[in-house]
């Protein structure tokens, strides 16, 4: 058995069932001896990633649609979006959701 993490979430699961399905969707395995994560190239160890990093990442994985008004305006300021002079959250969620396509495409 291994541990193993998306970043969120921790799970004990066969090392069979890592290398034929989990590692696909981007989990990692966590090694207890060292007490760090197996991280790939380029991503910050999960001990190291800011809360504000994990809000935005949990934040992402839930349609735009159902972000509440803190989720809004917490994630403009995370991005450094200006979303002053909106009138509602559908406005802000307008300038994030162009913001998030652009970010897409690049």
């Amino acid at each position: 058995m291994v541990k193993i993490t998306e970043g969120i979430n921790v799970f004990e699961v066969t090392r069979g069932a890592f290398d034929g399905i989990y590692s696909r969707y981007g989990y990692t395995i966590i090694d207890e001896k060292k007490a760090e994560t197996v991280v790939k190239k380029g991503e910050k160890p999960i001990s190291q990633k800011t809360e504000d990093e994990l809000f935005a990442k949990e934040v992402m994985e839930k349609p735009i649609s159902q972000w509440n008004k803190e989720e809004v305006k917490r994630f403009a300021a995370l991005k450094e979006l200006d979303i002053t002079g909106t009138k509602n959250a559908s406005e802000a969620k307008t300038i994030i959701k162009a913001f998030l396509d652009a970010d897409s495409q690049e």
